[in-house]
């Protein structure tokens, strides 16, 4: 079977479609000397309100764009390589809309600097403070305008505290998403409907109508039509397997009789709702080699929900949406390859180690990096394969034995590192030391691939 390559498109696309209001915005009827210049001089006051107005554009694009990222779309796995890759750059993305959609009003009120109290009253600043907006409510409204603008900011700053300052359960994180939508949608008003170059500048606002459109249809999407909309399978647990103290295999079967496509190394998202507790969908690598008829996801014990799921019974279902990745051999043409993984990030190795044939012309070797052998589950099998499979070595490395695992220890072992295909996963600590360490090799960036979906 031949499988697509890896595409590289996804960021360029995401920067010319967030700079894109740009484009518009320089070619709306007001010069673009005259937004920075007046009498004759600089004016710091038209400049203010200018990079206020551009960094709020290419802001709320941004934001529109990121909600479209996180709406686990399957075609865009085709642009960036694979939907970790996508929620990377749904991170970066909505960390630099929420910068510049915050420095946006900071600038716009920082041209009132050095007019006094009568120059500032003419700002947004006192707009959004009048208390007869709702009374005289209106999408025109000057001061309704501005205090959309206003709420969709204090939304999105208190999604970030609870994101990054609080703990939260995962199912309750997951719900604070939706202040994300609610800001989008104030943040559309705000942007749709005071008076600015988007209401003067026709192209431009469709571009932000747009923009608008496509945010509220992932958000959409994932909510409301979601249950119509997102393709999910329905699986039956055949058996948990307990693999070690903190480990457990949980093989599965499609209950219409007819399993899912996917190619080995993928993930799902996966929730089991007959066991209470459980109902969350979570992403889970797959351990199952697609030659088979059953389905399986190796699981380690390390928060509340992955330390219950030794309490599904067979039986139960297993709601499944998938699968996802691009992490694996088959997308790559070198065959000469190198695997790395670490601790519970084996399962992702453990399903392509299962489907790699005597008769491939793959050479992989193999690096499995354990504190113990304790602790190095599917060993057994592993060896096992590597016993059977001439193509396939299996290289085991014991922290407690030889310390941690290096690039200069892979290069030693593998007698070379260039002109290779490298995959690791495993905790994010080592992914970023190893590649690091691959860096000062002089292993190109594009050589180096990893799962890392322990981001989000």
């Amino acid at each position: 079977m031949k499988f697509p390559r890896v595409s590289k498109l996804g960021w360029p696309l995401m920067l010319f479609l967030s700079f894109l209001p740009l484009v518009f915005w320089f070619f709306t009827p007001l010069p673009l000397h005259q937004r920075f210049i007046s009498h004759g001089a600089f004016s710091f006051s038209l400049t203010m309100q200018a990079l206020g107005q551009a960094l709020g554009l290419v802001g709320m694009a941004m934001f529109a764009l990121n909600l479209v990222l996180g709406a686990r779309l399957r075609f865009l796995e085709s642009l960036f390589g694979g939907m970790n890759r996508v929620y990377i750059v749904h991170h970066i993305l909505g960390g630099v809309s929420f910068i510049l959609l915050l420095v946006h009003p900071i600038l716009l009120v920082a041209q009132y600097l050095g007019f006094g109290a009568i120059g500032l009253k003419s700002s947004y600043v006192l707009y959004i403070a009048n208390p007869f907006c709702f009374a005289q409510f209106s999408l025109v409204n000057p001061e309704c305008s501005y205090l959309f603008g206003v709420v969709a900011l204090l939304l999105m700053i208190l999604f970030l505290v609870l994101t990054f300052f609080i703990k939260l359960p995962y199912h309750t994180w997951k719900l604070t998403h939706k202040f994300l939508g609610f800001a989008f949608f104030f943040g559309a008003l705000h942007a749709l409907f005071v008076s600015s170059d988007v209401t003067r500048s026709p192209v431009l606002q469709y571009y932000m109508w747009f923009l608008a459109a496509i945010g509220f249809a992932s958000i959409m999407y994932r909510t409301i039509l979601g249950a119509l909309l997102i393709p999910r399978r329905e699986y039956v647990v055949d058996e948990v397997k307990q693999i070690n103290p903190s480990i457990v295999e949980i093989v599965m079967h499609a209950k219409d009789g007819k399993p899912m496509s996917y190619t080995p190394g993928q993930f799902v998202f996966i929730g089991f709702p007959d066991t209470r507790g459980l109902e969350e969908v979570h992403p889970f690598s797959l351990t199952s080699s697609p030659g088979t008829d059953k389905l399986s996801i190796g699981v380690k014990a390390l928060g509340d929900y992955t330390k219950q799921l030794n309490r599904i019974m067979p039986g139960s279902r297993a709601v499944i949406e998938g699968p996802f990745g691009r992490t694996s051999y088959v997308y790559y043409p070198c065959k000469e390859q190198i695997w790395i993984a670490g601790g519970i990030g084996v399962t992702p190795f453990l399903s392509m180690a299962r489907s790699l044939t005597k008769e491939s012309d793959y050479k992989v070797d193999m690096y499995y990096s354990a504190m113990s052998s304790e602790g190095a589950a599917w060993n057994e099998e592993l060896c096992s394969i590597a016993a059977t499979n001439p193509n396939f070595r299996l290289i085991p490395w014991y922290g407690v034995e030889k310390g941690y695992l290096s690039a200069d220890a892979i290069a030693a072992e593998s007698k070379n590192l260039l002109g290779k295909e490298i995959f690791v996963c495993g905790p994010p600590p080592m992914m970023r030391s190893i590649k690091s360490q691959f860096a000062k090799w002089q292993v190109p960036v594009s050589c180096v691939h990893s799962e890392e979906f322990s981001i989000h």
